[in-house]
């Protein structure tokens, strides 16, 4: 009965805005059925298929706080998802997902995509790379390659600190962000240039590289470098200086490599959720970014402009 509640009582997810959204957003809602997802999400021993986004169906993992939010409210990173859903128009278009821990975007784009688009899932920790290949797997989506790395500027060896598994996504190559968070354990991985990954996988095209990799954005977009020169993608990543710093970076290194290369940097504004340009700061708090080359035609911004703000 509980297995059964907790697939038909998970909330209903759609593509929509949610201007100003973070974790724990719309977990406050006084409803009978929050209420009721609450109490069961609870007392979840185990994992636990539901239905999300484009009937997708994902594995949610108990005490995680991704998986919560999935639960509970349908939501995560919603804006993005807007975004995400209009840049993949009309389909056959490829992504790279770098830090794709359990897979929720790597799911959502192969599914917009379709069987003529690539998406290529690349997540170094064991316990992430296991749950992002049973969620592919599941959904029986033959257009993923998945690659069980990190991505920075070099070829090599590393050591991945990996998040207790509430704080899951916050796997780091330097030291975690947000206080709060706990290790679990020290773990080996392989690290290798997204420009490499390219080469090796021939791919004919990139449209747009999502990055979420916890302070090694700059070092993985100096990987990148040749791809960004031949396919100029559109880029969505995350700026956070304090993780930036673990790994001897900064948000300025960022903006300056973007900038430099032709790219115009959006924000996803508080007001109305979709894209707007951004105002160089001294120091960003885990804000995500979108970049695009106004010359190509890779997940332009001004497709996300029109709709109303209820759609």
């Amino acid at each position: 009965m509980r297995r059964w509640g907790l697939a038909r009582l998970a909330a209903h997810a759609k593509v929509r805005r949610y201007p100003g959204w973070n974790v724990g957003s719309g977990e406050s809602d006084r409803s009978v059925f929050l209420k009721l997802r609450k109490r069961l999400w609870a007392g979840m021993r185990t994992p636990q298929v539901i239905r999300w986004l484009d009937d997708l169906r994902v594995y949610l993992y108990p005490d995680n706080e991704t998986c919560r939010s999935v639960f509970l409210t349908g939501l995560y990173e919603p804006n993005e998802f807007f975004w995400l859903d209009k840049a993949l128009e009309p389909g056959g278009k490829t992504l790279i997902d770098t830090g794709a821990s359990m897979g929720l975007y790597t799911l959502f784009a192969a599914k917009k995509t379709g069987p003529d688009g690539v998406i290529v899932a690349i997540e170094p920790s064991s316990r992430d790379f296991s749950r992002l290949k049973a969620n592919i797997e599941l959904n029986r989506l033959s257009n993923v390659r998945a690659l069980q790395v990190a991505v920075s500027n070099y070829q090599g060896d590393a050591e991945l600190l990996v998040a207790s598994e509430e704080h899951s996504g916050h796997n780091t190559l330097g030291n975690f962000g947000y206080p709060g968070v706990t290790a679990l354990r020290r773990e080996p991985i392989r690290v290798e240039r997204i420009d490499d990954i390219v080469q090796r996988l021939r791919l004919e095209r990139v449209d747009i590289v999502k990055m979420d990799i916890e302070g090694a954005e700059y070092s993985a977009l100096q990987g990148a470098v040749d791809t960004i020169a031949r396919f100029h993608p559109t880029i969505l990543l995350e700026l956070f200086d304090k993780t930036l710093e673990h790994q001897n970076s900064t948000s300025g290194q960022i903006w300056d490599f973007l900038v430099q290369r032709g790219y115009s940097i959006y924000m996803f504004s508080h007001q109305t959720g979709l894209p707007s340009p951004a105002i160089r700061k001294p120091y960003f708090d885990s804000e995500n970014i979108v970049a695009t080359e106004e010359r190509g035609d890779h997940g332009r911004i001004e497709k996300v402009r029109e709709p109303a703000l209820g759609t």
